[in-house]
């Protein structure tokens, strides 16, 4: 997830990454809100309406599960529109989306296997059934295996294939009202699903996957993927089908998207007629937008204390600040000869002050924010352990010795100078890259251009739109440092396809930084296999500790999410994951009273 925000994807899952689920710290801000049950719903509200969101950037695809599209803002438009075997709730906590799948079962642990058991009235907004197919087809094509391909004959582009890729059979049975078995297959896809018409899925494992609840969450339609193509077929949205609440009506670049009530949902209906995706070029315009009118709901993520005190004028409005599961941070690309060498990536982190940044943009609003010590919880989760301590003190001059034994040499202007690369007998220069028209990311950035300055390092900032940055520069590659926010999952093994070795790259879709290191290999996998919460806890802290060894990344701090909306909407609820507000946008309404 402008959010520049990336959902950390899990099963695919930035955004999305996963944090294990956990109670969040909460810190209330002229609250009133409730916060429900694992439904969300606790108004009465009548059915009818609409509603408009304010979005903050522009959509980069529709297919949330490549690695191409994996933003915090799709993900809110899909929340709706593409089924989830599990949702996550108002506090992090996996609950079953019993009106798509009556149960999940575990029949075995050796091998594991799980059993679902589809609701014979799921389908498709063409009237095609949801099926033992959809599951085939979704574990199949994200398995990272080198024997799939999509319909044009190249690799599927696959935001992470974390779980998928331990998945060994998927399996159909109990085809619906008494229908004959059929066999489905797509081109490129090795094998065949038997029953793929079939109601029961029997999935089995090749090795314990702890968080399989993130697995098929959102599900592609895949006799749809199937003929469009995974890769780019879900880039025009009238191919997006719906197997939910709402389907999309209209999507006009850098304007909207519109849902409409989807005529085909077989369960209870949503409440509105319409909801609304307004698009914005950034957080600035979303309070002006609400006070004139224009919109009902915002959460502009990138907060500065000029937005919170905009939205404190506000009347008629409740407002709440709760702990996200999100977090800024600075990414170094090892593909640069000088960024490559790790000397270089601690030296920027010795040099960077992040208690300054903190008490300059986030910590203005909320106080209790700290320099985050881990990338894979956020504090108020169980499993966080401060693992960056060592970097919470600005060290000039140990930030100067690490370039020098880099082989730099300090010039007469106060900059190093590297004796060797491109850059031999020139200023050391970087180039940044982030979100254009975000107001927390541009005062970060003074704040490192003065900070990198201090160790005689130069920086230079070069921000995209949302879509060149995430689209384009991020996934290929053309970067030396950037800035941005992972959107997490409630399930912590999404972190596998961020920081797992590049050299993978069907598994380790969104480590766009060529980091490799096989311990963190191996502990990333572990903890996956892991088969008790605390392993688990305990592996990816280990990878963390020596991702921190490495400087792979700088975390910067925790972001909270800040929600404000209309009192005349009822049952609307923030949530800290990456599914974000609209996760229960099917209970949404105006009040009845």
């Amino acid at each position: 997830m402008g959010k520049g925000e990336l959902v950390r994807l899990m099963n695919l899952t930035k955004w999305a990454v996963g944090l294990a689920s956990a109670g969040l710290v909460m810190a209330a801000c002229s609250s009133s809100g409730s916060g429900g049950s694992s439904t969300g719903s606790s108004q009465s509200v009548k059915s009818g309406g609409s509603i408009t969101y304010a979005l903050d950037e522009n959509l980069a695809g529709f297919n949330i599960n490549t690695s191409a599209a994996a933003e915090f803002v799709l993900q809110e438009v899909l929340d709706q529109v593409w089924p989830t075997v599990f949702n996550a709730d108002q506090n992090g906590t996996p609950f079953l989306n019993t009106e798509l799948v009556s149960s999940v079962t575990q029949t075995s642990t050796n091998p594991q296997t799980l059993v679902y058991k589809i609701n014979p009235k799921a389908k498709w907004s063409d009237g095609q059934p949801i099926d033992a197919f959809d599951f085939w087809y979704n574990g199949m094509i994200q398995s990272g295996a080198s024997s799939i391909t999509d319909i044009d004959g190249k690799a599927p582009d696959v935001a992470s294939s974390a779980g998928y890729n331990q998945i060994k059979s998927v399996t159909g049975s109990d085809p619906a009202n008494g229908a004959a078995c059929k066999s489905d297959s797509v081109t490129g896809i090795t094998g065949s699903i038997s029953c793929g018409n079939g109601d029961t899925v029997t999935v089995t494992f090749s090795a314990p996957y702890a968080d399989y609840k993130a697995l098929f969450s959102p599900m592609v339609p895949a006799h749809e993927a199937a003929k469009v193509g995974w890769n780019t077929g879900f880039t025009d949205w009238h191919t997006v089908l719906s197997g939910s609440w709402y389907e999309i009506s209209n999507y006009v670049e850098n304007q909207y998207v519109v849902l409409k009530k989807n005529p085909s949902y077989w369960g209870t209906p949503g409440k509105l007629d319409t909801i609304t995706f307004q698009i914005f070029n950034g957080d600035q315009q979303a309070v002006p937008a609400m006070q004139n009118g224009e919109v009902q709901v915002i959460q502009p993520l990138e907060l500065d204390l000029a937005t919170v005190q905009q939205a404190n004028q506000l009347t008629g409005v409740t407002r709440k600040l709760i702990g996200g599961f999100q977090y800024q941070h600075i990414d170094f690309n090892q593909s640069d000869p000088y960024l490559a060498m790790t000397p270089v990536r601690q030296a920027l982190a010795y040099g960077t002050d992040r208690k300054q940044i903190v008490a300059r943009t986030i910590g203005e609003y909320d106080p209790s924010i700290v320099p985050l010590g881990s990338r894979m919880y956020v504090p108020g989760q169980t499993g966080y352990v401060n693992n960056g301590s060592a970097f919470e003190t600005v060290d000039v001059a140990k930030a100067k010795s690490l370039l020098q034994s880099a082989g730099m040499t300090m010039g007469s202007d106060g900059y190093f100078q590297p004796s060797s690369g491109p850059q031999k007998g020139q200023d050391l220069t970087f180039t940044l890259k982030s979100t254009s028209g975000n107001t927390l990311r541009a005062n970060i950035e003074q704040l490192l251009q003065a900070q990198w300055k201090a160790i005689g390092v130069k920086l230079e900032i070069q921000n995209e739109t949302a879509s060149t940055l995430f689209g384009t520069d991020l996934p290929k590659g053309q970067f030396q440092i950037t800035l941005f926010a992972w959107v997490a999952t409630p399930f912590v093994s999404a972190n596998e396809a961020i920081f797992c070795s590049y050299t993978n790259s069907s598994l380790c879709g969104e480590n766009w930084n060529h980091y490799a290191n096989p311990q963190v290999d191996k502990l990333l996998t572990n903890g996956a296999a892991a088969t008790s919460s605390q392993s688990e806890t305990n592996d990816y802290n280990q990878a963390d500790k020596l991702l921190w060894q490495d400087m792979a990344t700088l975390p910067l701090f925790q972001e909270p999410v800040f929600t404000v909306w209309s009192n005349k909407y009822g049952n609307i609820v923030p949530n800290p994951t990456n599914f974000g507000i609209p996760w229960n946008a099917n209970l949404w309404g105006l009040k009845a009273s």
